[in-house]
């Protein structure tokens, strides 16, 4: 009993000593089992017959030339002729001519007629074209219409009347100008250069103002819906 309280520890511990001890010993043995591997892939298997071995041709054997021997030709033997015998007189028919005319001659054919070469048709002559009809001078037809403007005003301006014009009697040039509808109306005026006499610019405003215009060319200021023009106008005393 003593002998076993002194090593009662180490007896406590045999159980686990043993029990590791087959823990161990099982996975040594399941390490060590090895497991057939089972493939379960098909495997086909076919027959061929083996082919023939390949023999290489074997050169032909040439043959040794024979000698002909040449047989001698049998010499034909000359035959005697037998001299032609005479054949029996044949009879002689004459036959009639006739002088109806053969069917198979032909008359003679009568020349063709060479014809004359066909002069070629001459190509018909193109006329040209007519001239075009000369436009007139459109430059020509405009500095007629306003020198027919400018002799206008100039006949119907009127000199200035009134108590300050009879003693001043100013006398001058004005430069005016003034825009024109295609038919000849009116539409804006104004004095390009004074007479430094507002009684002379105001007679000029007042002859634009009373001047009748005429319209314009058809062939005048092309395009142009209106035309600015100017004139000038000279007052004298005295005269109209």
């Amino acid at each position: 009993m003593p002998f076993f309280f002194r090593f009662r520890d180490a007896l406590a511990t045999l159980p686990s000593a043993l029990i590791l001890a087959i823990l161990i010993f099982a996975g040594i043995q399941k390490a060590v089992k090895i497991q057939p591997h089972v493939d379960d892939s098909l495997v086909q298997i076919a027959l061929t017959e083996p082919e023939p071995p390949v023999t290489a041709p074997t050169p032909p054997v040439p043959v040794p030339p024979q000698e002909v021997k040449s047989k001698p030709q049998p010499v034909a033997k000359p035959t005697q002729q037998q001299p032609p015998r005479p054949s029996p007189p044949q009879a002689v028919t004459a036959t009639p001519v006739s002088n109806t005319p053969n069917p198979e001659v032909t008359a003679p054919t009568p020349p063709k007629a060479i014809a004359a070469p066909i002069a070629a048709p001459t190509p018909p002559q193109e006329t040209p074209p007519p001239a075009p009809a000369a436009k007139p001078n459109n430059a020509s037809i405009e500095a007629s219409y306003i020198s027919k403007l400018r002799a206008h005003l100039n006949s119907i301006k009127r000199y200035p009347t009134g108590r300050e014009a009879s003693q001043q009697r100013p006398q001058g040039k004005v430069k005016v100008w003034f825009v024109l509808n295609r038919d000849g109306t009116l539409v804006d005026q104004g004095i390009d250069e004074s007479s430094n006499s507002m009684l002379l610019d105001e007679a000029a405003r007042k002859t634009i103002n009373r001047a009748t215009f005429t319209a314009f060319p058809e062939s005048s200021w092309t395009g142009e819906a209106t035309h600015r023009f100017s004139a000038e106008l000279e007052f004298i005393p005295g005269a109209g």
